[in-house]
């Protein structure tokens, strides 16, 4: 999924003369990912990239939705209705991801991936202009009503009660991934990075005393929205649903389901969310768009988020208190919820 924050380099001076930007770009996940490293060891900083450029091309093949590769094997497993055996580290994630998703009410639901494949969008190429499928096709896979409730995780063992299932992480591998790439960062004893993946980031410490500076894209595609100063170690994600579309006899589908309707988003075209951590803050930027106008405040809730920025589809802006206080140069007129 392509989100939609740019990142904003700022040349600004360095309080310590030792310290220096590294700076590299790496092409994974569909999307560029650079990583900013403000130290004074270029080598060391070199090593911790070239660590997290292996991790992503590992993760990349690891839980692609349909390429070959790890998530397709267990994917198969769960549909002939086999179990299969996962290892720790992939065990926690799934009860990590199982556990987001009965949070937000399933509005995120990553168990949905046939339904996604039905429309055409898994795919790396956009706009796609084939015809949307038929009601039919849609209302029986929808009537499944297919959410991670179909899986059964017993220490390592996986397994599903309905052939349907199909894991696509789409909306939270993203995540998981900056997370991992700031876990490599401090390992090797650097304190002051962002990783930016294709919009979606989290950051810790600052460069030279300085914040790192983010924008965030207007939906229009037409420039900035707002800038926004990044507060040490958090986690901002973006998701819309305007750029990765199928376009068919004048109309246009948005590439994110909503599982219970098997419909594409309409109401909420961009949501922005500041976290803790990029897994959280992937996954809710997904469920607000999906939960629309009418309950997307319950998700908010339910993940104890208050930093929340929404455009719908009348380009009406909804922020609340703790993100729009933090917000320059917006270029919408904003309204303020509490909850």
């Amino acid at each position: 999924m392509n989100k939609n924050l740019i990142f904003l380099l700022l040349l600004l001076s360095a309080c310590h003369t030792d310290n220096q930007l590294i700076d590299r770009q790496i092409y994974v996940f569909g999307t560029l990912v650079d990583i900013r490293i403000w130290h004074h060891d270029k080598s060391r900083a070199e090593r911790a990239i070239n660590d997290i450029d292996d991790l992503f091309k590992q993760m990349h093949k690891q839980w692609h939705a349909w390429k070959p590769g790890r998530l397709q094997t267990i994917n198969e497993t769960l549909r002939r209705g086999q179990a299969i055996q996962l290892t720790a580290p992939e065990a926690a994630f799934m009860r990590r991801v199982i556990h987001l998703s009965k949070q937000t009410q399933h509005y995120f639901n990553p168990a949905i991936g046939e339904l996604i494949n039905l429309w055409g969008f898994h795919t790396d190429q956009y706009p796609i202009t084939s015809p949307p499928p038929s009601q039919e096709a849609i209302q029986q896979l929808a009537s499944q009503q297919i959410t991670v409730n179909n899986l059964q995780l017993t220490g390592l063992s996986l397994r599903a009660d309905n052939p349907h299932i199909w894991l696509d992480f789409g909306g939270i591998a993203k995540g998981l991934a900056v997370d991992q790439a700031i876990d490599i960062i401090r390992s090797y004893g650097i304190k002051n990075a962002i990783v930016n993946a294709g919009g979606d980031l989290r950051s810790i410490g600052d460069k030279g005393n300085r914040a790192w500076q983010i924008g965030i894209q207007s939906p229009d595609n037409k420039g900035v929205l707002a800038v926004l100063q990044v507060e040490q170690d958090e986690a901002i994600f973006t998701s819309g649903n305007y750029q990765r579309y199928k376009a068919f006899d004048g109309q246009r589908y948005a590439h994110i389901i909503d599982g219970r309707t098997g419909l594409p988003v309409q109401d909420i075209i961009s949501a922005t969310v500041i976290a803790a951590d990029g897994v959280t803050a992937d996954a809710a930027a997904t469920a607000l768009i999906v939960a629309g106008g009418a309950h997307w405040q319950q998700v908010a809730t339910a993940l104890q988020l208050d930093q929340i920025l929404l455009i719908n589809s009348q380009q009406h802006c909804l922020a609340t208190a703790a993100i729009y206080q933090r917000l320059q140069q917006l270029t919408l007129d904003c309204e303020i919820v509490t909850f």
